[in-house]
């Protein structure tokens, strides 16, 4: 698909199934993309963010088990990508991490202090992510269906924990948390909030 020129924004939803798509063209005058505007476009490889791009609502890549590279123009003032992840342009915010990116291991960058609902949605093939000591919330379902991570480590900071952010992870056989972290803990295994209400 080729977007026209002059089209300013695309709506939430606006490709949600469109899994035949394995490219598109964003011309410079978008600068909104909707939330889960590419939801379950299984085929989409590839994606390029223009520099006129202000705004990419939540999980609008969720889904995009293809997906493996996201781009950004370098003049793009509120995105960034550092080493094939999707973060704000000040990197506190990783927003979205390719599904269909290679490799099993990933450390979250020292500076993020968001990470964002779904941002790692059916990341099979990642088995660890370490989480820094930034990090002060976990975005709803942000490690939905991530099948082969099999441990995780909530550290400190960590002050909030959305729904679902670790639903169908079916290989994970130990979430632990830091001895001096003051919301959540662990018994028999099991997270809580630290009144295990």
């Amino acid at each position: 698909i080729k977007i026209p020129d002059g089209v300013t924004s695309i709506d939430r939803a606006a490709f949600w199934g469109c899994a035949s798509l394995t490219s598109i063209k964003i011309p410079d005058s978008v600068t909104s993309i909707g939330g889960r505007a590419f939801r379950e476009c299984k085929n989409l490889t590839s994606i390029t963010i223009p520099d006129s791009v202000t705004r990419i609502g939540r999980s609008a890549f969720i889904g995009c088990t293809s997906l493996t590279t996201i781009e950004v123009s370098a003049r793009n003032a509120d995105y960034t990508i550092v080493n094939g992840v999707l973060f704000n342009k000040e990197k506190t915010v990783l927003h979205t991490y390719p599904a269909g990116k290679t490799g099993d291991k990933y450390n979250i960058p020292e500076m993020v202090t968001y990470i964002e609902e779904s941002a790692f949605y059916g990341c099979t093939s990642l088995t660890s992510i370490t989480i820094p000591d930034s990090v002060t919330s976990i975005g709803d379902e942000t490690f939905y269906g991530c099948t082969s991570l099999t441990s995780i480590t909530i550290p400190d900071s960590v002050t909030s924990i959305e729904t679902d952010a670790f639903n169908k992870c079916t290989s994970l056989t130990a979430i632990e948390v830091s001895a001096g972290n003051a919301d959540y803990t662990i018994v028999n295994g099991v997270l809580f909030n630290k009144e295990k209400t």
